[in-house]
């Protein structure tokens, strides 16, 4: 797999439209325990990460990880009710999930779901790619992949465990390591990974 360098500028546009789901309606209330979510891809292959970092790639809450799956096909991390959010350059998608909890899904393209749209855990959203709906920048396709509670707050990923792999953020935006809990190996971000089960 060729290595992929994602640009570690900031997104600020990206973090002009997750500022607009402040907006949005809570899903539930009360948020629940952290769910259990999958990768954003399907295990067994191989898998570069530029690293956990904010929604604006400088400041605010490392909320968001970059994968460039093999595949390059992205899916959903748990069942959930589809929105495609609107910008001037497109749409992106997110996913309302129970308990409160809300994923994200930039740079997508060929989106293969629509608004409103009920998906379970794995459904097929789209393809990696390189699309600034909101504006922002991106060199090498990838999704970038964020977690914010229903009411739009944004989730650190620090300190999370994601299809089998706990997650740390470094101390510099785009750092920090990945975990496989079944044999703790430990792989250094930016860097590449067997996303195994």
């Amino acid at each position: 797999m060729t290595i992929l360098h994602v640009r570690r500028t900031a997104v600020a546009a990206v973090l002009t439209a997750v500022l607009g789901l402040l907006g949005a309606p809570a899903a539930t209330a009360d948020v629940a325990p952290f769910p259990t979510l999958a990768l954003p891809f399907k295990a067994g292959q191989q898998v570069y990460s530029a690293g956990i970092h904010s929604d604006d790639g400088g400041t605010g809450v490392k909320n968001a990880i970059d994968f460039s799956p093999a595949d390059r096909t992205v899916r959903a991390a748990l069942a959930g009710t589809v929105h495609l959010q609107h910008c001037a350059g497109g749409d992106w998608v997110t996913i309302d999930h129970a308990g409160g909890w809300r994923t994200g899904y930039y740079h997508l393209e060929g989106i293969d779901v629509t608004d409103g749209e009920h998906v379970e855990a794995g459904a097929v959203l789209g393809s990696t790619g390189n699309a600034l709906p909101c504006g922002g920048s991106s060199t090498g396709a990838h999704v970038h992949f964020t977690l914010w509670t229903g009411s739009g707050a944004a989730e650190p990923v620090d300190g999370k465990t994601i299809g089998g792999w706990h997650f740390t953020a470094g101390t510099e935006q785009y750092t920090g390591t990945a975990t496989h809990l079944a044999d703790n190996a430990v792989t250094q971000l930016p860097g590449h990974f067997r996303a195994k089960l």
